[in-house]
């Protein structure tokens, strides 16, 4: 009976498997953590992208330039990893003594006028996504 107890006692002093059941318990949630910082760094970089594409639009019409369809030109050829829902919006809206009206009529006053572009698109990494719009506006006049 003594070498029963001798021996029961042995096995539960035994600590040679403890770091590998601990591994086998902590791992899965250690590759979810990796796997979840990952998809969010995937995610800011796209929406980083997103916000430097409009903002390379911005940028053609403050240097003066007018035309919407190259401002639309300029943010697609600067926004890599587009997604495939990506969309990209130019408009002008012009202001004369605060009332809005046609860019193309005249005003006794300064008229301005103001440039507006606008992404969206569907952001997203491997595991999740979500709907973002980035604009930004400008008066060029």
């Amino acid at each position: 009976m003594r070498a029963l107890l001798n021996r029961f006692t042995r096995w539960t002093r035994d600590t040679s498997g403890t770091s590998a059941i601990e591994f086998g318990l902590i791992s899965p949630i250690l590759i979810l953590l990796c796997l979840g910082l990952y998809d969010l760094n995937d995610m800011s970089f796209r929406t980083s992208n997103m916000q430097t594409a409009v903002r390379a639009g911005i940028q053609y019409a403050m240097n003066g330039g007018e035309d919407l369809d190259a401002a639309k030109t300029i943010v697609n050829g600067a926004w890599s990893k587009k997604p495939s829902d990506g969309n990209v919006t130019a408009t002008a809206a012009c202001k004369c003594a605060g009332n809005t009206q046609a860019c193309n009529s005249t005003c006794g006053t300064t008229m301005n006028k103001w440039i507006t572009i606008t992404a969206t698109g569907t952001i997203g990494g491997n595991y999740t996504s979500r709907f973002q719009t980035k604009s930004e506006t400008i008066r060029i006049k």
